[in-house]
């Protein structure tokens, strides 16, 4: 089992965490009991060690997580569980920023059943599809980085697709063309049709490793304030 290093920038060196201790994110750890905007335990977050691996609980508030190796924000919702990765994962809770690293915890396994046919998200053969699309037409992968660049990025909200207004100022476009052709031949290759599941694409794209946070070099942000990937 593995110890939890916990650097905030509230204290001057990083807090350690037995596996047999429970850190709660509340008023006294990250304000010393003086902010009042912040919860007490039991009612705030906390980290907790659990089968094997590290887990960050959620009780009543909406809590973002960004794990660095995956390069990928998640969202942790009300009553929900996250398990922590290997390697440095960024936790904002309160409005507060704390850097947390795991270190040699345990391999840990969902348990399987191979009895019965596998669970189908799309089409069967859809990833592949997709990918010999994206390799056919290239400009569909920079479009769809541009158009889900907040899923690549830190920050407290959960991520959601830009505006198409803002897509295609990234992309440089004189109209939305471009951006509606390629969900709709990526949503098609994937479900069969080009309407009904474009709030699923993200997580499939991701999920599949058909978009990886290393496309975001392919949007040249020509007419946007933005520089690059990143904020």
């Amino acid at each position: 089992m593995a110890e939890l290093i916990v650097d905030y920038h509230a204290y001057p060196a990083p807090r350690l965490v037995p596996p047999g201790e429970q850190l709660s994110l509340d008023r006294d750890f990250l304000s010393g009991g003086t902010d009042e905007r912040i919860s007490r335990a039991p009612n705030a977050p906390f980290l907790r060690h659990m089968d094997g691996r590290w887990w960050l609980v959620n009780g009543h508030d909406q809590l973002t997580v960004y794990v660095v190796a995956e390069s990928r924000r998640f969202t942790v919702s009300e009553r929900c569980a996250f398990p922590l990765p290997d390697g440095e994962t960024e936790v904002r809770v309160w409005d507060a920023r704390l850097r947390m690293v795991v270190h040699g915890s345990a391999t840990w396994e969902i348990p399987r059943d191979d009895s019965g046919p596998e669970t189908m998200i799309g089409l069967d053969g859809a990833a592949v599809k997709v990918a010999l699309l994206l390799g056919r037409k290239p400009r569909h992968r920079a479009v769809l980085a541009a158009y889900y660049r907040e899923y690549f990025t830190p920050g407290i909200h959960a991520p959601r697709p830009l505006d198409r207004m803002q897509t295609r100022l990234c992309m440089g476009l004189t109209s939305f063309t471009a951006l509606e052709r390629a969900l709709n031949e990526v949503v098609t290759e994937i479900w069969g049709e080009p309407q009904g599941h474009r709030h699923e694409l993200p997580d499939y794209l991701i999920r599949e490793r058909l978009l990886v946070a290393a496309d975001q070099d392919l949007v040249p942000h020509r007419l946007c304030a933005h520089r690059g990937p990143g904020p």
